[in-house]
């Protein structure tokens, strides 16, 4: 109690007995403090626009010039530039599309190959063999992206992480409803000490089941899109060609030699691999 009032009026005389330029100096002091701390604030945000505004500038640059381009090409007639544009409009897609296509295919290599894994770790439990043995069995195995995933987890265990982070890891790697939740089965049954064997055999069993009603699934739906698929990659063409020439000889040439060229060596190839990519896409994963 005493020490505190001796703290308030120490404080009071301090207060007191401050010279008032001492006190514009503080509160110079503290405006400068301010006015920097607004200056860096306002000099990270103009950094961070420009940033985030700077590829879409570009993009939208590319995007108006190539469709200028091409408007360009149809009122000129000029069907090598119309070609050209094609070509980097298809190059450009690609480029912007393959990365999240690849990351996508890793992680169903990677959920297609989980059942396998799982049983595999549990036949090893059941054998007596531990857990950091049992999942080095997959990551030395056959199972594709599969191992990969589980040598990371391995070489994480190795340096320093508990099993519980390591596999909360991997789930972060692979973004999937099926990885967390087969994390989250593996974490509560080592957090409670339940049969970690008997865990893995029963997910296993489980996805494997809902793999074969999907792929059931999957073929019934296949026998109609490969009819769909025989009309338009085969039918068409071959009925727009044989019309073109029963039309040439009848009137004359209709349609230019550049642009028969584009259709048949461009165009229908293009949508038939589109239509091939569409039916991968349908493939069924977990």
């Amino acid at each position: 109690m005493i020490r505190e009032i001796i703290t308030k009026i120490g404080s009071l005389t301090i207060k007191l007995y401050t010279s008032p330029i001492d006190r514009i100096n503080r509160n110079d002091d503290e405006e400068k403090y301010e006015n920097n701390k607004i200056n860096k604030e306002t000099i990270d945000k103009i950094l961070n626009t420009n940033k985030k505004e700077n590829p879409k500038k570009i993009n939208n640059n590319i995007i108006i010039s190539i469709i200028s381009l091409m408007i360009i090409a149809v009122i000129f007639k000029n069907i090598i530039l119309l070609e050209i544009l094609f070509i980097i409009i298809i190059t450009i897609i690609f480029y912007k599309t393959y990365p999240k296509i690849k990351e996508e295919n890793r992680q169903k290599n990677v959920i297609s190959q989980l059942p396998y894994g799982l049983r595999q770790i549990s036949i090893e439990l059941k054998a007596g063999i531990g857990l950091f043995d049992a999942i080095k069995t997959i990551a030395h195995g056959d199972y594709g992206q599969l191992s990969k995933e589980f040598n990371i987890t391995l070489e994480e265990i190795h340096y320093g992480k508990n099993y519980e982070e390591a596999f909360e890891s991997l789930a972060k790697r692979n973004n999937k409803k099926i990885m967390k939740k087969t994390v989250n089965q593996i974490i509560r049954t080592l957090n409670n000490g339940g049969n970690l064997a008997k865990t893995l055999n029963l997910l296993s069993k489980e996805y494997m089941h809902e793999m074969k009603i999907r792929y059931k699934e999957y073929s019934e739906k296949l026998n109609a899109i490969m009819l769909l698929y025989m009309f338009i990659a085969v039918l068409i063409p071959v009925i727009l060609f044989i019309m073109i020439i029963a039309a040439t000889t009848v009137i004359g040439p209709i349609i230019q030699g550049e642009l028969l060229l584009v259709l048949y060596l461009i165009f229908f190839p293009l949508i038939v691999m589109t239509m091939m990519l569409f039916i991968r896409r349908l493939k069924p994963t977990l």
